[in-house]
C-alpha cells in the first residue's frame, strides 16, 4: 500500500511526465516517457493505490 504523501508524489510526477510527453519532439524520448507514464499510472490506479 501506498500512503497519502507517495500518492502525492507520484500524481504530480505523472504531471509532470505528461507535460513532457506533450513538449517532446524526439521520439525515442516521447516512447520512453510513454512508458514512464504507463508505469506510474499502473502504480497509481491497479487497485493497489489505497491511501494508508
Amino acid at each position: 500500500m501506498i500512503t497519502e504523501q507517495e500518492m502525492f508524489l507520484f500524481i504530480k510526477e505523472l504531471g509532470s511526465l505528461l507535460r513532457d510527453y506533450k513538449k517532446c519532439n524526439e521520439e525515442l524520448l516521447r516512447q520512453e516517457i510513454h512508458k514512464d507514464i504507463l508505469l506510474l499510472s499502473a502504480v497509481i490506479y491497479d487497485g493497489k493505490g489505497d491511501i494508508h
